[in-house]
Order: C-alpha cells, then sequence, then structure tokens
C-alpha cells in the first residue's frame, strides 16, 4: 500500500466535503462560495442531484486579454462547474481566453440551475445586470445554459430579449459553434434537444493537470422525485461507456491527477443501459488500479439504489476515500412516501449501519428537505431524530420551495407550510447539526492524517510559521496548517490540534 493509503480500520470519522477550485491548462481557476443552509463544516455538495455539492457564483478567475475572452458564471452542482469546464475549454479552442470581469469579456454566459428557485432568480438578477453590457457593446455574445435553459426555453428570450444563446444540458462541447453562429449572422440560438452527446474527449488536453479532477461517468436520472426538476432539465440516466471513463481517469493520471471524483446525478445507477452492463463498483475496482492514482471519489448516491458491493468497495479498495454522500430528505415515512424516494428511514438507517461495517472511518453527508407539503411536528421530530442518529459530519438542508416542471406540479401538491413554520424548523435542524459536526470533528483531535494539499490561503499563518495552506482528509474535511514552502499537490501528513466546528488546524507531523 502506498504511503497515504487509506484503509478503513475501526474509529469513529465522519466527513467534511470542501467545494474546491478547478481549472484548465489554458484557464484559470473556478472558485465556490458556500451555499445557503448548507450546515458547517463545510463549503459545498450536492442536493441529491445537487451534490452532491452546490456552488453559486462559480467564475473563471483573470486569463484573457479584453476582447479576446470569455466570462462565465456558473451556479449549482458539482455537475454543473464540469460542464462549464467543458463549455470553457470549447472555446479556448476556438481562441477564447477567460476573464474574471464580464465587462472584460467578448462572450458572457451563465451556467444554471433550477433545483431552487432562488438559484433561477440570482441567474435572471445576473442577466439583469449584463444588459447595460450590451446596449454599450451590441456585439458581446450573451448565453444561458444548462438546467434553467433546458426548463424555461424561448421563455428566457421573453424575460431577458437581448441574450442570444439559451443552450440545454447537452450542449456545452457545442457553445464555440453556437457562439460563431451568432456573430455570423446575428440570430439567435435555441439549442435544447437531448440527443446530443457531451464529448468530453477531445477536452482531454485542456484538462488542467491539477492534482484532483473530477470525470462525469453519467447524466440525468429515472427517478422522479417529486420536489425535483433533475429529470426534466437532464433528461434519463446515460452512462459513459465504461472503457472510456477508464481511458480518461488513466489520461489525467498521466498528466499529474493525483485525485479522481467521479461524477453522476445518480452514480449508484451507473451502467444501467450499458450493453454489457457494468457497474459502479466494476467502475471504481477498475479505475483504481490505475497507477500513480492515490485517491479516488464518487458523488451522489441515491439510498434506493444503493447495494451492497458498492459499500463492499470501500472495504476492498485502498485508495477509494472513506467519504459517502446519500441524501436521506427526511426521517418521516410518511414524507418519504409523499417524496416518491422509494425508501424508508429504516432502511436508510440500515444502510448506515452497513457502511459503518465495511469501514469504521467512513464520514457520511446527506441532505434534508424541511417544510415539504403536509410535514407535520411530528414528522419534523423524526427527521431531527435521524440526524441525530446518523451523526452526519455535514448535511444540506434545505426549505422546500415549489418548483415548476417537478411531479408535485402535476400533482398539484400545494406548499401549505407556512414560511415562517419552515423558516423556524430550518433553524433548528441547523442548530441541531451545529452540534453533531462540532461532536464529530472533536473526535480528530491528536489523530495524524494524510492530507492532499489543495491551495495556500494566507500569506502568513496565524502561528507566524509561514503560509497557510488548505488541504482535505481522506473524508474531505478541509484541513488548515503552516508550512514554510509550497506544498500545493503535495499529501502530507498533519497532526491536528484544535477544531472550529467548520474545520481542522494542524500542524506538520
Amino acid at each position: 500500500m502506498a504511503a497515504h493509503s487509506w484503509q478503513c480500520v475501526p474509529s469513529a470519522f465522519n466527513i467534511l466535503f470542501r467545494a474546491r477550485r478547478l481549472s484548465l491548462a489554458s484557464l484559470p481557476a473556478f472558485q465556490a462560495a458556500p451555499r445557503r443552509y448548507s450546515c458547517r463544516p463545510m463549503a459545498h455538495d450536492d442536493h441529491n442531484h445537487s451534490e452532491d455539492l452546490p456552488r453559486e457564483g462559480v467564475v473563471f478567475a483573470p486569463g484573457g486579454a479584453p476582447g479576446q475572452s470569455a466570462y462565465m458564471l456558473t451556479f449549482g452542482c458539482q455537475m454543473n462547474v464540469l460542464d462549464s469546464e467543458l463549455a470553457m475549454a470549447t472555446l479556448a479552442e476556438s481562441g477564447l481566453g477567460a476573464t474574471d470581469a464580464p465587462e472584460q469579456a467578448e462572450v458572457i454566459l451563465v451556467n444554471t440551475c433550477s433545483v431552487r428557485d432562488k438559484a433561477e432568480q440570482k441567474a435572471y438578477s445576473f442577466l439583469g445586470r449584463m444588459k447595460r453590457l450590451k446596449r454599450a457593446n451590441p456585439n458581446v455574445v450573451i448565453g444561458v445554459l444548462g438546467c434553467m435553459a433546458q426548463k424555461e426555453g424561448e421563455l428566457i428570450f421573453k424575460r431577458a430579449p437581448y441574450v442570444d444563446i439559451v443552450a440545454g444540458t447537452r450542449h456545452f462541447t457545442r457553445i464555440d459553434e453556437y457562439v460563431r453562429r451568432v456573430r455570423e449572422g446575428r440570430q439567435r440560438i435555441l439549442a435544447l434537444g437531448r440527443d446530443d452527446e457531451v464529448v468530453s474527449a477531445k477536452r482531454y488536453r485542456l484538462r488542467d493537470s491539477r492534482h484532483s479532477l473530477q470525470v462525469a461517468v453519467m447524466r440525468g436520472c429515472d427517478h422522479h422525485c417529486t420536489f425535483c426538476v433533475v429529470p426534466n432539465t437532464r433528461g434519463i440516466e446515460q452512462s459513459k461507456p465504461f472503457d472510456e471513463v477508464v481511458k480518461e481517469c488513466e489520461i489525467l493520471v498521466g498528466a499529474g491527477a493525483r485525485e479522481i471524483t467521479l461524477l453522476g446525478q445518480n452514480i449508484d445507477s451507473y451502467g444501467k443501459r450499458l450493453l454489457p452492463r457494468r457497474t459502479l463498483a466494476e467502475l471504481l475496482h477498475a479505475v483504481s488500479k490505475i497507477p500513480g492514482l492515490d485517491r479516488l471519489r464518487f458523488i451522489t448516491s441515491h439510498p434506493a439504489d444503493l447495494k451492497p458491493e458498492l459499500l463492499e468497495a470501500f472495504r476492498e479498495i485502498p485508495n477509494l476515500m472513506p467519504y459517502l454522500h446519500f441524501p436521506a430528505q427526511s426521517g418521516s415515512d410518511r414524507i418519504l412516501r409523499a417524496m416518491r424516494r422509494g425508501y424508508s428511514a429504516d432502511d436508510y438507517l440500515r444502510l448506515v449501519d452497513q457502511a459503518r461495517a465495511a469501514c469504521p472511518e467512513i464520514g457520511l453527508a446527506g441532505d434534508t428537505i424541511v417544510g415539504f407539503p403536509t410535514e407535520t411536528d411530528t414528522d419534523f421530530e423524526r427527521t431531527l431524530e435521524l440526524h441525530r442518529r446518523v451523526e452526519y459530519q455535514n448535511a444540506f438542508i434545505f426549505a422546500y420551495s415549489h418548483r415548476a416542471f417537478t411531479p408535485a406540479e402535476k400533482m398539484n401538491l400545494a406548499d401549505d407550510i407556512p414560511e415562517d413554520v419552515k423558516s423556524q424548523r430550518v433553524n433548528e435542524l441547523i442548530r441541531q447539526q451545529r452540534e453533531i459536526s462540532a461532536r464529530v470533528l472533536k473526535r480528530y483531535e491528536g489523530r495524524v492524517l494524510p492530507v492532499l494539499v489543495d491551495s495556500r490561503v494566507k500569506a502568513v499563518g496565524p502561528s507566524g510559521g509561514g503560509t497557510t495552506f488548505e488541504g482535505r482528509s481522506p473524508q474531505n474535511n478541509i484541513v488548515h496548517f503552516d508550512s514554510g514552502r509550497d506544498l500545493t499537490g503535495e499529501i502530507v501528513s498533519v497532526k491536528i490540534t484544535r477544531t472550529t466546528g467548520q474545520a481542522l488546524y494542524g500542524q506538520l507531523a
């Protein structure tokens, strides 16, 4: 086993998932902001089709020259960030650099999310601010991409008539073509077809050789949870061919990646439509054998599809990191049935027990929706109890909001919980989860953990010992420590000396 491989041995650990910076060889990095209602410690992850991690306002940092640059703003999940990377890589092939200043860009894009109404309103607010740039320079191309584009379609043109491109969830690698067509003919582009394949193979050489990268192995979801718009915006589940995924990972590791995260809206169903049929557990075993790959992760899991062989993979694969994000959404069986989740609270708790039996070090993260229609005080108390029982390292907590194009809309399901009650319950659950997270993090004190260093965060550390760096433990806990030299991309041993309830702090061991 490599010096910093991580095996599951008895101990009580959970996890903190940190949204990381992503970049391309010719493009600057993303940076993600925390999402609302997510309980510390953590800075992100996805609703079941979010996490797997959510982030709002992800942008490309400075890069291109004025007049030759593109600007991208990204809302939503980890998959959205990867899709933005693909779109920007496509534009880079056509000669556009990247900028973090929209007023310097010739192409302005926003990749959108439809899971929550607030994310859509933020996207429209951004478009409103871009109107003056279009007025000042009619040659600027403005495009709306992703889930809101897929859902709203032509309505975006009506609400923001200065938009040039509306392209759905299967069109990220054709954005260069759409920009060219707009420039040549001054015509609007509406691209919502789902037959297009999101091609990533020719983008390999444009991927940054950073130490931690992501690979989309499937898109879409076949579940139709009452509250969720993802099957409408992303379509049915489609898996990338098995050998193609392994090849992409081999190329990325060969270019310097030390950690790879496999992404899917419902990744447990990977391979369902492949011939011959393959499974996620098989894929993890194959990717884990790539020479030079130190760490492997996957997100996000649906409890109804979580199979025993996947949990056993944590025991069997030394470089599979002990982290599992699988949203419960509620602790009430009645509400789970109304949500059409396909499992009970007891079913979920059995999976928790099985996961910890397979890997006692595993860290668990979850999502919870509060204020779902008809939720009673008793239903909410059962959700509180589930959080106490599971002891999530971190949880993503949302107040229910009615969304168009969901089964709830088709069922005329009334959003009947008053907003003040939703707010009260959200705050109560957050308070409890903060206590749980702080208690779980406290268990790390005195431990020496292998940390993959992401970035420097301060020029001078709080102890005066040099630069403060930020990295992640095997369970994805954020770890801060000081060093006199640049350790970005290295795996180092850090002794944890204190915790804040939001992150771990330590010193090089």
